[in-house]
């Protein structure tokens, strides 16, 4: 599946609002996977910065957040379809930094 919203700044921006509010707890809030309320999940959150979150596609990404996995709830009815393309066009920058 393909990202249908473009990675502008202003997505990236919408993107990094709701990671904050909904992500960082658990993925902490530079996507390493060592958020404070991560530390006892089993699997542990993904590390968007290690190999694993660089080989995810997009679609990967939008169906995790869309129905959620292991202890990582569905977020489908909590954001729209196109504020989980947002959130995936900000966790492609962790990446980006190295």
């Amino acid at each position: 599946m393909k990202n249908p919203v473009k990675a502008t700044k202003t997505s990236i921006q919408k993107g990094k609002e709701i990671y904050e509010k909904m992500c960082a707890l658990c993925h902490g809030a530079k996507g390493d996977g060592k958020g404070p309320a991560g530390a006892g999940l089993n699997p542990k959150p993904t590390n968007f910065m290690e190999s694993h979150g660089e080989k995810m596609t997009d679609g990967e990404h939008f169906w995790k957040i869309t129905t959620g996995r292991g202890p990582m709830p569905s977020y489908e009815k909590q954001l729209s379809a196109e504020e989980r393309w947002h959130v995936i066009n900000y966790i492609n920058t962790f990446t980006k930094h190295k």
